[in-house]
C-alpha cells in the first residue's frame, strides 16, 4: 500500500497508510522498534498492549524497515528512517546471534530461549540477510539535487546523477560507538547541490519518553569551519558548490538515556528501559540479578570492552542494593548460552535477559 501510495500520489492510499501509520507507531510499537505482540497471531493485538513476551516476529521487523523507507522515499521526511534505524540495530540485528549461524522467529523482550539454527518456517532465514544486505538503500536516498544521509555508517557509496554528476560518499565513523562522524563528499565534477543529514530524534513515537534530550546534532562543520544548516523536516541541510574533498564533520550526541513507557502501557508500568544513541540496552542474568531495582539516581557511565561479545560499549552502575549492574547492547543478548535449540524450539533455556527493569 505504501509503494502504491509513493508511486501514485492517490489521497486515499496516502490517508489509508498514515492511518495505519499512526496507530502503528503511536499505540503498538516495541521500544526496541519490533511489531507485533503476538495476541492475534502474526498480526497486532489491541492498542497500548505491549506485553514483554512479545512476538515481534524478525519478518515483520524486516516489514517494518521497508515500510519506514517507503514512507521517507514518499514524504522526505527524516523521522520515518529515525524509526527504520531503530528496528535495525536492535529488533532485526538482534534477532541473530554474533556467529550469524543461528536466528530468533520472535524476539520477546524478556527473553530466555536460545536462537534456532532452522526453523520449520524458514521465512526469516532469508528475509534477515536480505534486509542487511541492503543497507546502502537504507543508508541513502537522492532525488535530481540532494542526496539524503540517513544512516552513520563506516562506508564508501557511489551516488549516481546528483545535480548532474555522480556523487562518491565516503564515511568514516565508528557510530553507534561514539557520535563523532566525518563524510567526505567527492562529485566527478563541482557541481552546486544540497546534502541534507538526517538530524537523530530518539522520541518519534509518543508511546515513549526519554530524559535527558539526546536528539539533534551538536556541532556539524565543513572544511574545518562550522555551520548552522537549515533543518528541513528533520535534515540539516548544507547547500554549496561541492568539490572533490569537502569534508563534514560532524558530532552526534550520545548520552545515556532512562526510557519510560506512556501511562497506557500497564507492562511497562513501574519500569524503566535504557539507551544510548540507536541502541536499546539490555541487562542479562548471566552478569546479575535482574530481579533487581534500579535506583532513578543511579549513575551509568558507557564502557567500552573490546574483549566483550566481539566488542561492545556496555552501561555500567549500580543496582540499589548496591550490587553491580551491567547492561548490553539488546542485539547482543544472549551469546553467552547455548545459541541454539532443536528444530522444534526445544532444548534448554538460556539465562534470561530484559530490557525492561524495575524501576523506584
Amino acid at each position: 500500500m505504501s509503494d502504491v501510495a509513493m508511486e501514485t500520489g492517490d489521497i486515499d492510499y496516502q490517508s489509508a497508510v498514515m492511518s495505519l501509520w499512526d496507530n502503528s507507531v503511536n499505540r503498538k510499537y516495541y521500544v526496541t522498534g519490533g511489531v507485533g505482540s503476538g495476541e492475534t497471531s502474526e498480526g497486532f493485538g489491541p492498542d497500548y498492549s505491549l506485553r514483554h513476551n512479545a512476538y515481534c516476529e524478525s519478518c515483520s521487523s524486516c516489514g517494518e524497515i521497508f515500510f519506514q523507507h517507503k514512507l521517507n522515499l514518499a514524504y522526505r521526511d527524516a523521522k520515518y528512517a529515525d524509526l527504520y534505524e531503530e528496528t535495525l540495530y536492535n529488533a532485526l540485528l538482534g534477532s541473530v546471534d554474533l556467529e550469524g549461524k543461528n536466528f530468533y522467529y520472535q524476539n520477546p523482550l524478556d527473553t530466555y530461549r536460545p536462537r534456532y539454527d532452522w526453523h520449520v518456517c524458514p521465512c526469516c532465514v532469508g528475509n534477515i540477510p536480505r534486509v542487511l544486505l541492503m543497507l546502502p538503500t537504507w543508508m541513502y536516498v537522492k532525488d535530481t539535487d540532494s542526496i539524503y544521509i540517513n544512516l552513520f555508517v563506516g562506508s564508501t557509496v557511489t551516488i549516481e546523477d546528483v545535480a548532474g554528476t555522480d556523487v562518491e560518499l565516503v564515511q568514516k565513523t565508528d557510530y553507534p560507538w561514539s557520535g563523532k562522524v566525518a563524510i567526505t563528499v567527492n562529485p566527478v565534477v563541482a557541481k552546486r547541490f544540497n546534502v541534507r543529514i538526517r538530524v537523530p530524534d530518539r522520541d518519534v513515537s509518543e508511546l515513549y519518553t526519554a530524559t535527558p534530550n539526546s536528539d539533534g546534532i551538536t556541532s556539524i562543520a565543513v572544511n574545518g569551519a562550522e555551520v548552522t544548516p537549515t533543518i528541513e523536516k528533520g535534515y540539516a541541510t548544507i547547500t554549496r558548490q561541492w568539490r572533490a574533498g569537502d569534508k563534514i564533520e560532524m558530532v552526534l550526541p550520545m548520552k545515556v538515556q532512562r526510557v519510560k513507557g506512556s501511562d497506557k502501557i500497564e507492562a511497562t508500568s513501574g519500569r524503566v528501559a535504557l539507551r544510548r544513541g540507536p541502541l536499546v540496552y539490555n541487562v542479562e542474568q548471566v552478569d546479575q540479578d535482574i530481579t533487581e531495582v534500579l535506583d532513578p539516581g543511579a549513575v551509568l557511565t558507557p564502557q567500552w570492552k573490546a574483549d566483550l561479545l566481539g566488542g561492545v560499549t556496555v552501561l555500567e552502575g549500580e543496582w540499589a542494593d548496591g550490587s553491580p549492574l551491567v547492561a548490553i547492547p539488546n542485539y547482543a543478548r544472549a551469546n553467552r548460552e547455548p545459541s541454539s535449540s532443536d528444530r522444534r524450539g526445544r532444548g534448554p533455556r538460556s539465562a534470561r535477559s530484559i530490557v525492561w527493569m524495575k524501576d523506584r
